[in-house]
């Protein structure tokens, strides 16, 4: 009995140590499993990855390979330039928030200063004929006659004939082109926007290429004709005289619109458009009187501000016509005097 009794508790001892056993090697096989689990998710974790990374580098390939297609010399010259202008827009609101533009701006002695400077270069230039010397009676050397004879230099030529076809094209094209056909076609108070933006540059512009247009035109002709270097002006042809002074009236006419004429014009003009804007008027294309409308009528603050923009644009009209003609004058003598090669 107690034999059978042993054997029985061997029996279920053992059964129990090959159910541990099994259990045991189960989670070790188990845990095995996982690990393969893990190390294949892992696995394909690192090749989506991969995938993604590949495929996002494909598609900027891509979009990189689309943009040199259509990419050209004109859309990479704009996106400069836009950079360019962009830097200079920067640099213009970094200096208009100073203290020198406001002392600039709000007072009247830089336009004094500019135009003294101006008025000096001009002087400088013409001193040696305004005072003049007497003329040496000597017969000229051979080495002045070919020195008379040379060609002037080929930058000096270049900036007189330059300034001169820019000048006259930036008026034929403010003066007949781009003024009428804006002031035909656009609001008015959006065509005075507009042209709030081209006067002062326009008249600036022309103010020194007219510079530069009378002292290359000095040189050039001292070059041709060194006698004239230190003649006085009295020894001068007439027609030499006439171009000297319609270019230095032309020059003198655009400067003083620029610094005298333009600024009060377009605060004037900015008062009328507030008057205009508060009875909802500015608008219409073309001319307007202030008739049409009763309560400007009525207003003598407005009537006396529109007055005096009037006068003041009148005085820069004329005097743009006036330096046109000028520059007709000096056109002229270019047409008598050009041989063509």
């Amino acid at each position: 009995m107690c034999l059978h009794k042993m054997m029985l508790e061997q029996g279920v001892t053992s059964r129990i140590g090959g159910t541990n056993q099994l259990l045991s090697e189960g989670l070790i096989s188990g845990s095995e499993d996982l690990k393969i689990v893990e190390k294949t998710a892992c696995c394909v974790a690192e090749t989506s990855t991969v995938e993604e990374k590949q495929a996002v580098e494909e598609v900027e390939a891509a979009a990189e390979a689309d943009e040199l297609v259509y990419r050209d010399p004109l859309v990479g010259a704009t996106q400069a330039t836009r950079k360019l202008v962009e830097t200079c827009k920067e640099l213009t609101s970094q200096f208009r928030r100073s203290t020198a533009y406001k002392i600039l701006t709000r007072t009247t002695q830089p336009s004094h200063a500019i135009t003294l400077v101006f008025v000096s270069f001009i002087l400088l230039v013409l001193w040696p004929n305004i005072v003049g010397q007497p003329s040496s009676s000597s017969k000229p050397s051979l080495a002045d006659q070919v020195t008379t004879k040379s060609r002037p230099a080929v930058f000096v030529l270049l900036a007189y004939f330059g300034s001169f076809a820019m000048h006259f094209g930036a008026q034929m094209w403010m003066t007949f082109v781009s003024g009428l056909a804006l002031y035909f076609n656009l609001p008015r108070h959006t065509f005075g926007r507009v042209q709030e933006i081209l006067f002062p540059k326009y008249f600036s512009m022309g103010a020194a290429l007219s510079a530069v247009t009378l002292v290359t035109f000095i040189k050039l002709q001292q070059t041709a004709h060194p006698e004239l270097t230190s003649a006085s002006f009295h020894s001068w042809d007439p027609l030499l005289l006439l171009q000297l002074v319609s270019l230095a009236l032309c020059a003198a006419l655009e400067l003083i619109v620029w610094l005298y004429l333009a600024p009060p014009m377009l605060r004037l003009m900015h008062q009328k458009y507030h008057f205009e804007a508060s009875e909802t008027v500015g608008q219409e294309v073309g001319h307007f009187s202030g008739a049409e409308n009763a309560q400007l009528q009525r207003s003598l603050h407005y009537k006396s501000v529109h007055k005096r923009f009037r006068q003041i644009h009148m005085a820069t009209a004329m005097a743009n016509m006036v330096a046109l003609a000028c520059t007709f004058v000096h056109l002229h003598f270019l047409a008598s005097r050009v041989e063509l090669l």
